[in-house]
């Protein structure tokens, strides 16, 4: 038996969860498919603090009242837009909220296969049905991007792992850990291992440990104009009114980035955002684990179950030897590595480097296949690397599928506009309890 909709989004992370809200308010029938925000709750480690600032962390919603200061508001915790030091499990169980409220209709499935059939997408699912859909949206964060150094490549668990794929770490209990990498999640695992009794060593590939500037009460009040919020932060250390500029823009206006050529994408992507360590890290790091700059490893093997690296540390060698290596490098898109992707779409995909060629809709060149999040960075900057992005990303999105929407299906139900759900059940975009939109807007024509 195989069910239909019109919109499928694989991935119920906060992207996923945002397009599905404001889809709901659009009328399109859709199915969200995935367990709600999975690698927030099982593939991050618990105690860890969120870099983003609150007035940045929010889930786009097209109604008042979804934020994360009202869900903070609503559980009585005290809230900060700048400043907070949010606990990874507050924002996962915002996120929950979200869904809760929002997105009822989520079905907890994986997708196993999917390809392009006869106009539509062909999904089969983990619990042995099938769907469907007109139109698909990957939503899936960095699942399946992980970046391994060459040297470390086909070493087993748990001996050389990622950091985006473990959750609990009393593994590293009074163990000896080398954390390979130098931005926020290296140095946030570097001070949550050394709290439990690890002995950690911060292998660094460059010449420092580059840390963001604690925030700074300004003596002079400067209009808001001048000096906006920006959810990214500065890109570079530089105060230039270019550099400023640039950071604003491409951080709370995505669209201005999709309009520069591909090479300058790329330069900014490169250049800009380096990896970095919150402020409020570095006294949980500096002078308490050990630190070696300049450093790559070269080799690395199992000896007596432990990782022996040959490492270059500058012009020397040396060998560091460690129970466990927790690589922090970062992700690299491939949407080739997405197994469920059928060959046939991937070989369909315009890809460079990996990444897909976005239009301004963010639409592949695969008709009706939509990317979103970290994917569509190279096409709509750094912003789509962060929660933040979802700001616009989840509205322009919505928007332009419920116009293509309108467009194919001329004889549907004029839907309500705006009323806010009390509770979204159902499947298809659930706008009010019990009913979909487009049912609820059938009911008060009767």
């Amino acid at each position: 038996m195989i069910s239909s909709t019109d919109t499928v989004i694989i991935g119920a992370g906060p992207y996923g969860l945002s397009i599905s809200a404001h889809l709901s308010k659009a009328g399109v029938p859709h199915q969200i498919l995935g367990q709600p925000m999975q690698a927030w709750r099982q593939f991050m480690p618990p105690g860890m603090l969120l870099r983003s600032e609150g007035f940045a962390s929010n889930l786009s919603a097209p109604w008042d009242g979804y934020r994360l200061e009202d869900y903070c508001r609503h559980r009585g915790i005290a809230y900060k837009p700048r400043g907070m030091r949010m606990p990874l499990e507050v924002f996962a169980e915002y996120g929950l909220w979200f869904q809760s409220q929002l997105v009822g209709h989520l079905r907890p499935l994986e997708v196993i296969d999917m390809c392009r059939e006869d106009g539509h997408f062909r999904l089969a699912l983990s619990d042995g049905s099938s769907l469907a859909a007109r139109r698909a949206v990957l939503s899936l964060g960095l699942r399946s991007f992980a970046q391994m150094p060459a040297a470390l490549r086909g070493m087993s668990k748990p001996h050389v792992i990622h950091s985006g794929e473990f959750g609990s770490y009393e593994w590293a209990r009074n163990k000896s850990v080398a954390i390979v990498g130098a931005g926020q999640s290296a140095v946030g695992l570097a001070a949550l291992f050394n709290e439990i009794g690890a002995h950690v060593h911060l292998l660094v590939r460059g010449p420092e440990l580059d840390w963001s500037d604690a925030p700074r009460p300004s003596r002079v009040s400067m209009p808001k104009m001048l000096k906006p919020d920006v959810g990214l932060g500065r890109g570079w250390p530089s105060n230039h009114p270019r550099d400023l500029l640039t950071s604003y823009l491409v951080s709370e206006h995505p669209w201005t980035f999709h309009m520069l050529g591909l090479k300058r994408r790329q330069w900014i992507l490169e250049t800009g955002w380096a990896p970095s360590g919150a402020w409020w890290l570095r006294d949980r790091v500096e002078g308490k684990t050990e630190i070696s700059l300049r450093s790559e490893i070269r080799r690395a093997e199992l000896q007596d179950d432990q990782v022996v690296m040959e490492v270059a540390v500058g012009n020397d060698k040396t060998r560091i030897t460690a129970d466990h290596v927790v690589v922090a490098t970062g992700f690299k898109v491939d949407m080739a590595r997405h197994p469920f992707l059928s060959r046939e779409l991937v070989d369909a995909l315009s890809l460079t480097d990996g990444s897909p060629n976005l239009t301004r809709h963010f639409e592949t060149s695969v008709r009706d296949l939509y990317v979103v999040g970290p994917a569509a960075a190279l096409s709509f900057g750094p912003a789509l690397r962060f929660v933040h992005g979802a700001k616009y990303a989840a509205p322009h999105l919505a928007g332009h599928i419920g116009k293509r929407y309108e467009a194919e299906t001329p004889q549907r139900a004029t839907r309500p506009q705006g009323a806010a759900p009390e509770l979204a059940e159902g499947h298809g975009g659930a706008g009010l309890r019990g009913q979909s939109v487009l049912q609820a807007a059938e009911n008060s024509v009767e």
